[in-house]
């Protein structure tokens, strides 16, 4: 069958021509009438309407006429024009069924040698789009290289390889669409053949997702050859389409706008102003800019034309672009235009945002559920992608309202119904960032440290490091603690280190590894300003206590009695006494072997009075050295009086100090 097609198209490139020449002459060979001369060019001058109809996007108009013209035409020098238009027309009405119908009867024609040579082309490239449609891949992928192999000049061959792109474009082969168009665009230098191309790029741009080098395509387009648009309203209309799908209605308002200044008839400046009047609200930045730019021509619509067929509609835009400037209030507009849905909706968006404006962020979020009714669409209208958007606006500015005031408890409540594109925001912003870093080491959260990890994990920023192991540390992941330690010293900011020194403390105790220990003290021995730089904060008590253990191991005595007194000092100054008696025990051990006696005494006594529920087993040892040390200083009545308070406590267990007492 193919074959025969192709033979056909030689045959058919030959008999065309000649009938093209003697259509004005009978077949005797004589000049046709003068009144079928008219006929033909009264025929013609209906085609020429059609087009003009179908240019200013008044399609049904324009196949309703070239339908019935067809049916009733018998000028065969015609048939070619009219097969053309009905199936563009066809093509345009997107009717299924119609579509099916022009293209048989399309591929009919060219059997029959109906087209003439010069529209063999343009007969094959509607072809394809017609076989497309109704999902005949095959056919169309045939009839594109029919074009490509036997059309001799390079422009019907570039179309043909414009025809095979869309075959692969329908076929979702982006790459192999995009790989033909684009190299049609770089070697063309022909204007018209370069904008329809990159017509057509552009759409399996975005079917691809490749947005960006949409958005860039079309610019290009738009600033070197308008006139493709402006010229076809029809061509217009579905590529504003397009572009308000695509999500960029700017674009449209620029080709709606081009339309406006080119047109003179009523319906059509009518028609364009209202629908550029929408594409304002759609490019509403949250200003009141493109709302009056919308009002003003809403109005050129009431005012100009208040019979039209957009006139109602244009009413009920000032309104609502009043409700959201706050001159209308949205109940008053929800009462308006009570049967009319989106109005509804755009009402309670109104009032989500007047609230959220007016801070009632708890109050937005307690009614949450019933804002999320509000259609994806309309939220678009309000400048925002989703309604999870603002949902996230409000929950930042709570956020930020709790940090301000230190409510870290209840902002770990917000987190846990917050996204993560919230955490991100918050992460991102500089004003807040690490006051909300402090919240989530004081009130931990799972989910958000997880989400910073994640965020930073090539970071070089040690205080985020030092941020994300006080969190690890917090929820008890101790070995990512760990890690988090050992990147803050890798980027050695001493500054940060300094901070760090207690938790990584902390982090090598509850670790349990005696290497891990020795190594840290190690580096406290080295940085000795980091011990001072700490002294406030209360866990350095017990690091004084591993510390001394560690240096009276080693056998550095000098500094171990130092940082012994400095445990002493700092229990005294945050009045707590942990590691009494044990303190003072070995402070008063030290000033007994300095033969400071009274010193000694004085320790022991102080151990007695800062020692909660001391043990029976301590007391009577603390007793028993008081009494050797009241020997020592030759006070009699102080040694009998201890001697007796050590035989009066009880409940010892195994005390050889205790036993010794009793014997005195």
């Amino acid at each position: 069958m193919r074959f025969v097609l192709t033979l056909f198209l030689i045959v058919n490139v030959l008999n065309a021509k000649k009938d093209f020449y003697y259509s004005f002459i009978d077949s005797s060979g004589a000049q046709i009438s003068e009144e079928r001369k008219q006929s033909i060019t009264d025929g013609f001058d209906i085609l020429q309407n059609a087009r003009l109809l179908a240019r200013d996007d008044k399609i049904d108009d324009a196949y309703s006429q070239i339908k019935d013209f067809k049916e009733k035409n018998k000028i065969k020098v015609l048939t070619s024009d009219i097969m053309i238009l009905y199936a563009e027309l066809a093509l345009k009405k997107q009717s299924k069924r119609l579509i099916l119908e022009a293209s048989t009867e399309l591929e009919s024609a060219i059997n029959s040698s109906y087209i003439n040579q010069n529209d063999l082309s343009k007969a094959y490239m509607l072809l394809v789009e017609l076989k497309l449609e109704v999902n005949k891949m095959d056919d169309a992928k045939y009839f594109a290289q029919v074009i490509i192999d036997n059309f001799d000049d390079e422009l019907t061959k570039t179309y043909g390889k414009i025809s095979l792109a869309k075959v692969y474009k329908y076929q979702k082969d982006y790459t192999k669409a995009i790989k033909y168009l684009y190299e049609i665009l770089t070697v063309t230098n022909n204007k018209e053949v370069a904008t329809l191309v990159a017509d057509e790029l552009f759409d399996v741009y975005i079917l691809d997702e490749k947005y960006d080098k949409a958005n860039e395509l079309i610019t290009q387009v738009l600033k070197n050859n308008i006139e493709f648009y402006a010229n076809d309203s029809y061509l217009a209309n579905k590529k504003v389409n397009r572009l308000i799908k695509a999500g960029m209605p700017e674009h449209a308002a620029e080709i709606l706008t081009e339309l406006l200044k080119r047109t003179t008839k009523d319906d059509a400046i009518e028609d364009f102003k209202y629908k550029l009047a929408n594409t304002y609200m759609l490019m509403y930045d949250k200003t009141n800019y493109y709302l009056e730019k919308a009002k003003d021509l809403y109005k050129d619509v009431i005012n100009d034309y208040p019979q039209g067929i957009h006139a109602k509609n244009s009413k009920m835009f000032i309104d609502e672009i009043l409700m959201r400037q706050g001159f209308l209030t949205p109940s008053a507009v929800a009462t308006k235009y009570q049967d009319v849905e989106a109005m509804q909706q755009k009402a309670l968006l109104q009032e989500l945002m007047n609230d959220k404006n007016d801070r009632k962020f708890e109050q937005v979020l307690k009614t949450e559920k019933v804002y999320r009714k509000v259609s994806n669409e309309i939220v678009k209208r309000f400048g925002y992608n989703s309604i999870d958007e603002i949902f996230d606006e409000v929950n930042m500015d709570l956020i930020k309202d709790y940090l301000s005031q230190g409510k870290c408890s209840e902002l770990n409540d917000i987190l846990k119904t917050s996204r993560n594109e919230t955490l991100e925001k918050l992460i991102e912003d500089e004003s807040v960032k690490y006051n909300f870093f402090e919240c989530l080491v004081e009130a931990p959260y799972e989910r958000a440290y997880h989400q910073i990890k994640e965020t930073f994990n090539k970071t070089r920023d040690a205080n985020i490091y030092l941020y994300l192991e006080k969190m690890a540390f917090s929820l008890g992941l101790i070995d990512e603690a760990f890690d988090f330690s050992s990147k803050v010293e890798m980027v050695d900011d001493k500054n940060v280190l300094a901070k760090e020194f207690i938790y990584r403390y902390q982090i090598n105790k509850i670790k349990d590894n005696p290497n891990f220990m020795e190594k840290f003290f190690i580096y406290a021995s080295l940085y000795p300003n980091f011990i001072k730089l700490n002294e406030s904060n209360p866990v350095i008590i017990d690091f004084y206590h591993d510390y001394y253990l560690y240096l009276l191991k080693n056998e550095d005595k000098k500094e171990a009695n130092e940082i012994i007194k400095k445990l002493y000092d700092k229990q005294k100054d945050f009045k707590a006494f942990i590691y009494s008696p044990f303190v003072e025990n070995e402070l008063s051990r030290i000033e007994k072997d300095n033969n400071n006696y009274q010193k000694s005494v004085d320790y022991l006594l102080q151990a007695l009075e800062n020692t909660r529920k001391i043990k029976p087993n301590d007391e009577v040892k603390i007793y028993y050295d008081i009494l050797n040390l009241y020997d020592n200083l030759g006070n009699k009545d102080k040694k009998d009086e201890y001697i007796l308070k050590c035989k009066e406590v009880k409940d010892t267990t195994d005390s050889l100090y205790k036993k010794m007492c009793d014997e005195m």
